[in-house]
């Protein structure tokens, strides 16, 4: 139930616990110059006093909406979209939250250099969220896995990764991480010889295992995973903390 307050544009959602957005993934976000649409349609004010559960898809949203949404108790946020909204709502306090997912989609996003930014800002002041999940497709931006800095994260899921030697070595510099899954963009047989190989050389590549407290490794190579059996376990020796090691289902 809601109320709608005329006068003052203002809706009441009294008793809701969970509310999600969802709007179209490219109509809102470019304008010329590549900045924030400042979204010339009206929104009301939201008062959402017992909210819990907010979910955020394609849909960008105005700094008072956000402001009012995230004053709510919130237990469990998630948001699809680009790094400058996540990091719009992240700059309100999320102590309260016990899962924070955010999912971005390197095609939609300004510029890199701006989704490092935005991205470094929010998983390294989020330290007393147990659960925090972060999905990135990895397309037309390629990400340099050696400027990120999500000291905070607990799960990671990367999509069309082109470069898994690089984030291996970006790992071990997310101190939380327990849960990793990559999907590796490799299409060709003489890819995966090189990719084998990667991974035969561990040993040489690291002087010693990673300190990373991953426990759980998925990792799929579109296709062709069948002759990944046997190769993976070499990860085991760098990441000394997993308890599981597998392919992406």
């Amino acid at each position: 139930m809601f109320i709608r307050n005329n006068d003052s544009n203002t809706l009441v959602f009294e008793n809701l616990k969970s509310l999600q957005l969802i709007g179209d993934r490219f109509s809102e976000y470019e304008l010329q110059d590549g900045s924030i649409d400042p979204i010339d349609r009206a929104w009301p004010k939201l008062v959402v006093s017992q909210l819990e559960s907010l979910v955020l898809f394609e849909i960008p949203i105005p700094a008072d909406v956000a402001e009012s949404l995230m004053s709510a108790p919130l237990k469990e946020l998630t948001y699809k979209g680009r790094s400058d909204y996540a990091h719009m709502l992240c700059q309100h306090s999320t102590s309260n939250l016990n899962e924070l997912v955010l999912a971005f989609d390197m095609y939609i996003e300004s510029n890199v250099e701006t989704f490092y930014q935005n991205t470094n800002a929010i998983f390294r002041n989020i330290s007393k969220i147990p659960i925090v999940r972060c999905t990135v497709a990895d397309l037309d931006l390629k990400i340099d896995w050696s400027l990120i800095d999500w000291s905070y994260l607990t799960h990671l899921y990367v999509q069309n990764l082109s470069d898994l030697d690089k984030i291996l070595d970006a790992i071990p510099a997310m101190p939380y991480l327990q849960f990793a899954s990559l999907i590796v963009d490799i299409n060709y047989k003489t890819d995966l010889s090189l990719f084998v190989t990667m991974l035969n050389g561990l040993k040489q590549r690291y002087s010693k295992p990673s300190s990373s407290k991953l426990e759980t490794l998925l990792i799929s190579l579109l296709g062709i995973d069948d002759e990944l059996d046997g190769a993976l376990d070499e990860l085991k020796w760098y990441f000394p903390k997993l308890e599981h090691i597998g392919k992406v289902e």
